[in-house]
Order: structure tokens, then sequence, then C-alpha cells
């Protein structure tokens, strides 16, 4: 079967694999159907995030069951599924506590990272972590589960209010989806920080933001300027520092390396919560539900689709040049999905 490879940064091919069989009595093998490009999937090929080369990439993924093994109930060759690509082994200390998370396993069984992913035909996982798709949902939405559970799993810690004058930092399909979600937990009002032009003329054609959300190109801090920070870039904590109200939170989702200065005093003496969040903790679930609703307006994300073969087309017009070895902010989607 065709698949996506890694091999090592700015290095990626299509290659043939071999297709998956069932070795066990739980396991489960899907047909993919729809997977969507992460901002994980473009640092990795930009050699900003690890992965095991000769992987193959992709985890964003819906498709259908061709394949069971003979424990397997719940599920039904032919069932249309959402597949959840974070395992835990649920025995370990972490996933004891609750951390499924950051499951002391994760290191050698996280798809499209460490073990192969679902830029390809067939993915082979088990039955516990696949989620039924309704027939009237597409499978490009379905495919959203999981970047839509990490961000109900960062919503949750933050423990938001409606009253919160809430900002987040970046434009991207993740910070969209933290605007759904905020939106869903009854904040109406907020600004969305975007520095890419393209990438704001894009959300503005597809009339996604509601009515008291707006769009701003920079990020200037003014002081006790917003209750709620959501930074999707991993990149502006010193100054969310400088425009967090007294007892305010920010949350810090993107994964790029850099060095930035905090005074650790001001945390305390104005009762400032940095939260971290990573990954999709018991929020699954949330996830599949809501997009099963079809009530989140997810089919105006998606914005470009693309076979396997146009894989590097459709990263170019995400901003990751595999010719040229550069990422900009010059962009023509906001979700990108590969269709099979």
């Amino acid at each position: 079967m065709k698949a996506i490879v890694y091999h090592k940064p700015w290095e990626i091919r299509i290659e043939e694999r071999e297709e998956p069989v069932i070795n066990h009595a739980d396991d489960v093998i899907v047909e993919i159907c729809a997977t969507g490009i992460c901002g994980t999937d473009l640092s990795i090929i930009s050699g900003e995030y690890m992965a095991r080369p000769q992987v193959i990439i992709g985890h964003e993924s819906a498709g259908i069951i061709v394949a069971k093994g003979s424990n397997v109930e719940n599920h039904q060759i032919g069932d249309r599924v959402i597949i959840d690509p974070t395992f835990y082994c649920g025995n370990c200390d972490h996933c004891r506590k609750g951390l499924r998370n950051h499951c002391l396993a994760k290191a050698n069984t996280e798809a499209g990272v460490s073990i192969d992913g679902t830029f390809t035909k067939l993915f082979k996982t088990t039955s516990r972590f696949i989620y039924p798709l309704k027939d009237h949902i597409p499978f490009e939405q379905g495919a959203m589960s999981e970047p839509l559970s990490c961000v109900l799993t960062a919503v949750k810690k933050l423990a938001v209010s409606p009253f919160m004058r809430t900002a987040i930092l970046g434009g991207g399909p993740i910070g969209l989806l933290f605007y759904i979600a905020l939106k869903e937990h009854g904040i109406k009002e907020g600004v969305i920080y975007e520095s890419s032009e393209s990438r704001i003329k894009l959300i503005e054609q597809q009339n996604i933001l509601a009515k008291g959300w707006k769009l701003a190109t920079e990020f200037i801090p003014e002081k006790n300027q917003y209750d709620l920070i959501i930074d999707t870039t991993g990149s502006l904590l010193e100054k969310s520092m400088q425009a967090i109200a007294d007892g305010g939170k920010i949350s810090m989702m993107g994964l790029r390396n850099n060095l930035q200065t905090i005074n650790p005093r001001e945390i305390a003496d104005r009762s400032i919560s940095i939260i971290g969040s990573i990954d999709s903790q018991d929020t699954f679930k949330h996830a599949v539900d809501l997009i099963n609703s079809g009530d989140l307006g997810l089919e105006k994300l998606i914005t470009n689709s693309y076979s396997l073969d146009d894989f590097s087309d459709a990263l170019k017009d995400l901003g990751c040049n595999l010719e040229t070895k550069s990422r900009t902010n010059v962009i023509s989607s906001l979700k990108s999905m590969i269709t099979l």
C-alpha cells in the first residue's frame, strides 16, 4: 500500500508498505478515508519535532473498518469510525493517576511519530481506540476529533467562565478550534491574533467568526487587557504576561522550542495561572459527540483536500515548502485533508 514516510527533516517519500494484518483478538484494521494535516506533521517535516526515521506520519483520521479480531464485538466490518491515535496502556503509574495523555509507554506507541501512522490506506489499532462516526458526518470532519479533543482537554484545565475577556494567539486550526470550544462554553466575545494576512483573509472568506469575535494582526499587550489568553504559538509567553489581568489564566499549547524570560514573583504576586496542555485526557468521547452533532461548523475550517500523491502540494499550501526547505506565513488553506 502507498504511504507517506518520514526519513529525516525535509525528506519525506511516497513508498510502498505492506498491508497490516490481524494478529490479536482485539485488533481492528481501518481503511483510512480522511487524515488531517496537523501542525505536528509540519514540525516533524521541518525538523522542529522529533519522529522516528522511516515512520509513516499522520494521525488525525477517520475511515471504515475492513477487518477485526475475534474479540471485537461492539464494532462491525463496514462501520464508519474515528480513530484515537494516542495509545495509553492503562497500567503504568501515569495512567493509574489519570494522566493517560502522559502514558509511560507513549514514547514507543505514538501513531505518526514513533509508530506508523495514517497517511496511508490501512491502519491497525485496537477496539478501545475507535469511536463511531454517524452516517451524515463527512469523514473529513470526523478526522477533526483528535485536535478538538486536545483543545477540550486544555479548556477543561482552564475552568473557563463566560465572562472572561479572551484572546487567542494564532488563527490556525488549533486556534479556531479553541474559538469553537470557548464559544460552546459561553464566551461570546474575544480577539484572535493572527500574523498571516493570507490566513486572515481565509478566515474572513469562510465567515467563521460569530458576532462579538474579531481578528487582529498584531498582539500589542496592554496592562490588565485579558482574563484568559490562549497561546497556540508557544512563543508569546512574555507578551502574554504583560497583557494578562490579575488572577488571569494563560494556556500554553504550542510545541515550539524557544527561550523566554518572565519574573516568577509576578506569577505569585498577581495570582496568574500558566497552564500547559498536551494531547487528549478523557475528552476524546466529548469531541466525538460534538462532531457527531454536526453543529460545530467544521466545514468552514476544512478548506482543501488532496490525494497522497499531491502531499507536497498540500504542504506548500500550508506554507511548508519541501523544495526550498522553508516555512512561511503565506498559505492558501486553513485545515487541509488527505483523502483516499
